[in-house]
């Protein structure tokens, strides 16, 4: 096992808190940025992966590092968000050596109605890796006296990782009762008690964000968006507050009128609109400031995870350049760096801060 002489004070986050709460109100010093970060920081120190998700004393002060390492404003908890409910459920989850653990979908937990009954409110005590997931988010908490962003797997996803996403898209058309009932069982029976368990813990969170990679174009179109994707998300802020939201649909770059989709995800991300790459590569930063600027909602803007991990150190420097020029208008932005890997070029995330630091200073 790697041995890092972590700090035991990360309390200079507080700073980057500060800054990000600023931005999405108005005008701060210089624009933050926050980043997806948890595979970079394990491949940066050295961790192997089964040890690294599953010990919390090591994944959190980990990502502390690195982020101040590399001048991070904002110290986020991330972790495999998607596993979580789905190993708890009884799915069989892979852990890796050196990769992040992943769903093992050729055996998909549901496969007919009859398996319905196996979607039960886990023993959260107990059950899979949610009392490690309150360990992170106390470590985060007593590290840096930041109350945690907390997180979960969205329903769709949740969906897509036990049924399997070819046999859900298959069921909406052709068996939408049992998709119904699939749907309901997740949102009543795991995710909602699930986020209100982590609320007990901490009654004063902000920011509980879902993560929806299934719910993305083209995998699925927009009918089942609006009819099987936003619904159950509604559904959730209904049972558990106004601080649930799901800010990562992608996709939009590939519709006739991609307001179409900025539109949805409003109702899901009311209080600030997300884009990231390739979409923001595509369709250019200055599309998504108007949207946010005619609906008076703050902006954040995601550089892309293949972006970082294939481009040069000066592609990253002009694109983060570009898309900070625009976005820091008038205040109300934030900068975004999504999924940063085990594969990213150390090079290419210090050029990205150096752009930030050096464009994206207010008067």
């Amino acid at each position: 096992m790697t041995i890092v002489d972590f700090k035991k004070d990360y309390s200079s986050f507080q700073e980057g808190a500060k800054r990000l709460d600023e931005a999405m109100k108005g005008v701060p010093d210089r624009v933050p940025v926050y980043a997806q970060m948890h595979e970079f920081a394990m491949g940066e120190l050295g961790f192997q992966a089964n040890t690294f998700y599953t010990m919390p004393k090591i994944l959190v002060p980990a990502i502390l590092e690195i982020a101040k390492r590399y001048g991070i404003d904002v110290g986020l908890v991330d972790y495999d968000v998607y596993n979580i409910e789905v190993e708890a459920l009884g799915q069989k989850v892979i852990y890796f050596e050196n990769d992040i653990p992943d769903v093992d979908r050729s055996v998909p937990l549901i496969t007919g109605p009859a398996d319905l009954k196996k979607i039960r409110t886990p023993d959260f005590e107990t059950a899979g890796r949610f009392t490690k997931i309150i360990e992170m988010h106390s470590i985060f908490e007593k590290m840096t006296g930041v109350t945690p962003s907390l997180q979960f797997c969205a329903p769709f996803s949740l969906a897509a990782n036990i049924r399997g996403i070819e046999n859900l898209i298959r069921d909406i058309l052709l068996a939408p009762d049992f998709a119904r009932g699939l749907f309901d069982a997740i949102v009543e029976e795991v995710l909602a008690p699930w986020i209100l368990y982590q609320k007990k813990y901490f009654p004063h969170v902000k920011s509980i964000g879902g993560s929806d990679a299934f719910a993305s174009l083209p995998i699925i179109n927009m009918k089942i968006f609006e009819e099987w994707v936003l619904p159950y998300i509604l559904r959730l802020r209904e049972i558990c507050g106004p601080e649930v939201y799901v800010p990562n649909w992608v996709g939009e770059k590939r519709l006739k009128k991609p307001e179409d989709m900025l539109a949805l995800k409003l109702q899901v991300s009311p209080s600030f609109l997300e884009g990231q790459d390739p979409d923001v590569a595509a369709l250019g930063p200055e599309f998504y400031k108007a949207y946010a600027e005619k609906n008076d909602i703050p902006l954040v803007l995601g550089v892309g995870a293949s972006f970082m991990d294939t481009s040069t150190a000066e592609e990253v420097y002009q694109r983060v350049k570009h898309y900070v020029e625009v976005g820091k208008k008038k205040g109300r932005f934030a900068l975004y760096l999504c999924n940063l890997s085990a594969e990213t070029p150390p090079e290419n995330v210090r050029a990205a801060i150096k752009a930030i630091h050096k464009y994206g200073q207010y008067e």
